[in-house]
């Protein structure tokens, strides 16, 4: 409670005292909100918790969102083996290498490209996009 406020009445829901202020606000201990999002993480209506208790039904469901939010690790995470990729043998370039120069060979999928020296950059980004949004 705060400083100088006096509990004006007290209440005992599920055997804990419940203090409610002069003004009619109700401090709910720890042990009340934790039994309450319990018997709903069991299966209960929120609706059916929060008129057994005397609360309003948004609080309790602000309880239940604030315990999970407690916990960041998920309850389940789906693993997956890893998928067998065969590797496929490149095709030689039918055009041979001239003196220093070198050819790129991008494989995306099933599409190799072969990119020969000074080929345009802004063509070759849409290349690869169009054979990107095709598989």
């Amino acid at each position: 409670m705060l400083d100088g406020e006096v509990a004006d009445a007290v209440a005992v829901v599920w055997g804990h005292t419940v203090p409610a202020l002069p003004c009619g606000r109700r401090k709910w201990p720890e042990a009340v909100r934790a039994m309450a999002v319990e018997k709903i993480a069991a299966g209960a209506a929120v609706r059916k918790i929060a008129a057994d208790i005397g609360a309003n039904k948004s609080l309790v469901a602000k309880w239940v969102k604030n315990a999970g939010s407690a916990d960041p690790t998920p309850d389940f995470i789906e693993a997956l083996p890893p998928t067998a990729v065969k590797a496929k043998p490149r095709p030689e370039s039918a055009t041979p290498v001239k003196g220093n120069a070198a050819i790129c060979h991008i494989t995306l999928g099933d599409a190799d490209i072969a990119i020969s020296p000074g080929y345009p950059g802004n063509h070759l980004i849409e290349v690869l996009r169009a054979v990107r949004a095709s598989q």
